[in-house]
């Protein structure tokens, strides 16, 4: 009987960890979502709809023609880490689908393209293994006309609400996107999103 208490213990303890898969495309289950500190889901969604219906309400892409977007640097300079693509890649979606502009994945931004396929074809020219006519001809790559850029930044404000109170902390992110038309350098639209929580266990550096 003593070997079986341990055992059962350990089964108890075992059994007190829960996981929970959230259906995103169930809207009760996303809003019944516990709150973190940190950036997720809900923020990531929220912040590209905005960002994009502003971008396309604004008429930027009516003022050039037949857009072409290269992304450039989005930083992150807040206290998490995390790839900015989860963000960008929501909005760009939604730019391409909706017919209004295009994204260039094979553009050589800092000397590397998105995608690298669109010159490893070309690096197959004059390879008799090739059928010549399948491969990409010269003078065929189209150039970005506009660019994205931007940056995710973080500001932590410590809140003291009484002398017994714990202090908790005010997490203030903000992204900044600019999109510039190429042929001129100019800005021609331009967003700010905050994203603004309240709580304890707020990320630091």
């Amino acid at each position: 009987m003593k070997k079986i208490l341990p055992i059962a213990l350990c089964a108890v303890l075992c059994g007190c960890g829960e996981t929970t898969v959230v259906d995103l495309n169930n809207s009760a289950e996303v809003a019944e979502m516990q709150n973190v500190m940190e950036l997720e889901y809900r923020d990531w969604a929220a912040t590209a709809e905005k960002m994009t219906n502003s971008m396309l309400a604004s008429g930027a892409f009516a003022r050039v023609k037949n857009p072409v977007i290269a992304i450039g640097e989005i930083k992150n300079d807040t206290m998490q880490r995390f790839d900015t693509d989860i963000l960008i890649k929501k909005i760009r979606k939604t730019l391409v689908n909706s017919g209004r502009a295009q994204v260039t994945t094979g553009f050589r931004n800092n000397k590397s393209a998105e995608d690298e396929t669109t010159y490893a074809v070309r690096d197959t020219r004059g390879n008799a293994e090739y059928d010549a006519s399948t491969i990409a001809g010269k003078g065929t790559l189209v150039a970005p006309n506009m660019s994205l850029t931007g940056k995710m930044l973080q500001r932590n404000l410590k809140l003291n609400s009484g002398w017994f109170s714990s202090v908790d902390t005010r997490v203030e992110y903000y992204l900044q996107l600019t999109l510039t038309d190429v042929k001129t350098g100019l800005s021609v639209w331009e967003d700010e999103q905050p994203i603004v929580k309240e709580g304890d266990h707020a990320p630091t550096w």
